[in-house]
């Protein structure tokens, strides 16, 4: 019985180059192994009492013969384009590839170190092929991988899930590395290594991103199931029809937003700053991000000064501390004292951090602001020693 997957079942939004790459440098090195002697092969391998890094990249290279580059490179082509499309730049793939290779070739060397295999070097792409199946588990589990399954007289092709040919894979290679005395020379430390890594660590560093791309994703995946039950020219009119209905949908939402603004400059014209909170509040409840308050911030600004722009301003300056992005919370709290000169912050415990932040940068009124009058503006919630003490300091640099 035979089972090869061989490619992804997703229309890829660009070409994957990084993948084309790798798999034209390992047919090139494997052409210099072949026109070189021995020796050049020996230098590419990974000894795993060497700890060498640059071998641990020029291992995963190199191959041991054609059946041994061709297997590894179809395995390759069948996940690694898409998982390169799903990450959105080359270069944190190509970081990943290379993270691959290392772990992989770590992962050996301690094995060889406990007892587990034999120290002989190793060459090849597996290990850096399964992290990439590991990837694919975490990132597109739902995909569908087209898989050629040949049996006795006849053979298919079959529409699997990713996450069901990574658990197959990775699966028999564990079992074989708890079960066999022998590997029969096949680096199967690599291989669970390889695909653990890939799915742990992309479950740790890349929710974020998965995120991003689940809902662009799952379309793909239905439009692709649509074409291997009915044809390619049901696929095209679903895709068409999706299309339309995320047109409408984005009019829609434009006129709901447009709606929203409407009633909200109306509420603070007329200083009904409270009605107008609440009218944000219903409109956007507590999953706004800093970019989206800052870009309504701006346009509530061109109205002219008002409450709702100040209770605006602390919202953001929260939403920028959730973010660890105390330098743009700043240059808001410094929009605001343009507003209004006795702006308070909504966290009087970092008030003392940002009169100091403010000083460092070089901008002391900014601190003086904050602190005038704390015995009446903050009543009680601060330390007024601590206060004069920072107001001194900038006052001293305003001269």
């Amino acid at each position: 019985m035979i089972i090869l997957p061989y490619s992804t079942a997703l229309t890829l939004a660009r070409p994957p180059i990084v993948s084309w790459a790798v798999v034209t440098l390992c047919a090139l090195v494997f052409l210099l192994q072949l026109a070189t002697p021995e020796g050049f092969t020996r230098s590419l391998m990974y000894y795993p009492d060497s700890l060498n890094p640059v071998n641990m990249v020029s291992s995963a290279l190199a191959h041991g013969g054609w059946l041994h580059l061709l297997g590894n490179l179809l395995f390759f082509m069948a996940f690694a384009p898409a998982i390169e499309v799903l990450f959105g730049a080359r270069l944190r793939f190509v970081w990943h590839l290379l993270l691959l290779s290392v772990v992989v070739s770590l992962a050996y060397s301690i094995s060889v170190w406990l007892g587990n295999d034999k120290n002989l070097p190793t060459l090849g792409l597996s290990g850096v092929v399964m992290g990439v199946i590991g990837y694919a588990a975490y990132l597109m589990p739902r995909a569908r991988v087209r898989v050629f399954w040949w049996y006795l007289l006849g053979g298919m092709v079959l529409y699997i899930p990713a996450w069901i040919v990574a658990l197959f894979y990775i699966g028999i290679d564990a079992w074989t590395m708890l079960s066999a005395e022998s590997y029969g020379g096949t680096n199967i430390v690599a291989h669970v290594a390889g695909g653990a890594w890939g799915y742990l660590f992309a479950r740790l560093t890349l929710t974020a991103r998965r995120q991003e791309v689940k809902q662009e994703l799952d379309e793909e995946i239905e439009a692709m199931q649509v074409r291997q039950k009915h044809g390619k020219t049901r696929e095209d009119a679903h895709r068409a029809r999706k299309r339309l209905d995320q047109q409408q949908a984005e009019r829609e939402a434009a006129q709901q937003h447009d709606r929203f603004m409407r009633r909200l400059y109306q509420q603070v014209k007329a200083d009904r700053d409270s009605e107008a909170v609440m009218l944000f509040i219903e409109r956007y409840g507590d999953g706004v991000s800093a970019y989206d308050l800052e870009t309504l911030f701006d346009r509530v600004h061109d109205w002219g000064p008002s409450r709702f722009l100040l209770c605006l301003g602390r919202l953001i300056m929260l939403r920028l501390e959730q973010e660890k992005r105390s330098g743009r919370a700043l240059a808001i709290i410094e929009r605001c004292q343009r507003v209004s000169p006795g702006f308070l912050i909504a966290d009087t415990s970092r008030l003392l951090f940002y009169a100091e932040l403010a000083l460092q940068a070089g901008k002391p009124g900014i601190a003086r602001d904050l602190l005038n009058n704390p015995r009446e503006r903050y009543r009680g919630l601060i330390n007024p020693d601590q206060c004069n003490h920072w107001l001194q300091k900038a006052l001293n640099q305003l001269g």
